[in-house]
């Protein structure tokens, strides 16, 4: 089953990966940042458990609150966001910079952003695949959290993208702020399902739009229209 859901979000990396790519002629650049991007993610995650302990600790929460309270949901989300950002820029940049700054910060941006994505899809994907063995488990559940997941890696591989724009247009902080907020969006949208205000196909379909949307606003970005320096 490992197989079958890493190949799973392998191809939903990939299908961001070509959507970008053609804003760069280095494509073995690309998979490397594509690489490093998915080892950023267990990196992040070694380093939000911490950062999230820590404010728990003094703003007297207990570390449930990030999944069981609005309020700390929100702190916890926003913390995450910051967190996977600014990790998946950096990788992002690291691999530019080493490919001689040759082609567009943007399609480095939106490849380790997919892999990062892609990475954190296959553990879900994984734990679908093992429920599907169950006998309480149903076809429409499964597909709506590959349809779900499939949202996850557009957004991690869009808002990496967005911040990238930052990069070329001389507004790093402002793109990268940008990236944070809508990944804080998504992770409260999220926030919201687990603390049951909707049902998991309204939280499939509002990540799709959170995901895809963010996907299409990062290609208009960098289209003609879009007006990305070249």
């Amino acid at each position: 089953m490992s197989s079958v859901a890493a190949a799973i979000a392998l191809g939903y990396g990939l299908v961001w990966l070509a959507l970008f790519g053609h804003r760069s002629g280095r494509q073995p650049w690309l998979l490397a940042a594509f690489t490093v991007g998915a080892v950023t993610f267990p990196v992040t995650v070694l380093l939000v458990t911490p950062i999230q302990a820590l404010v728990a600790s003094l703003a007297g929460w207990d570390i449930d609150a990030y999944s069981t309270a609005l309020g700390a949901g929100v702190v916890g989300a926003v913390t995450s966001a910051a967190v996977n950002e600014v990790f998946k820029l950096a990788a992002a940049l690291l691999l530019w910079s080493m490919a001689g700054e040759r082609g567009e910060p943007v399609a480095f941006g939106a490849a380790a952003g997919a892999g990062f994505g892609a990475w954190g899809a296959h553990q879900v994907i994984s734990l679908a695949l093992a429920a599907r063995t169950l006998p309480i488990s149903s076809w429409a559940g499964f597909a709506t959290s590959l349809l779900q997941q499939f949202a996850f890696v557009a957004l991690h591989s869009a808002t990496t993208a967005l911040a990238a724009v930052g990069v070329g247009r001389r507004r790093v902080g402002t793109y990268l702020g940008g990236a944070v907020v809508w990944e804080a969006l998504y992770g409260i949208l999220g926030l919201l399902f687990a603390l049951r205000l909707y049902s998991s196909l309204t939280w499939a379909l509002l990540s799709v739009v959170a995901g895809v949307g963010a996907g299409g606003y990062a290609l208009f970005l960098v289209s003609p229209r879009g007006g990305t320096p070249r």
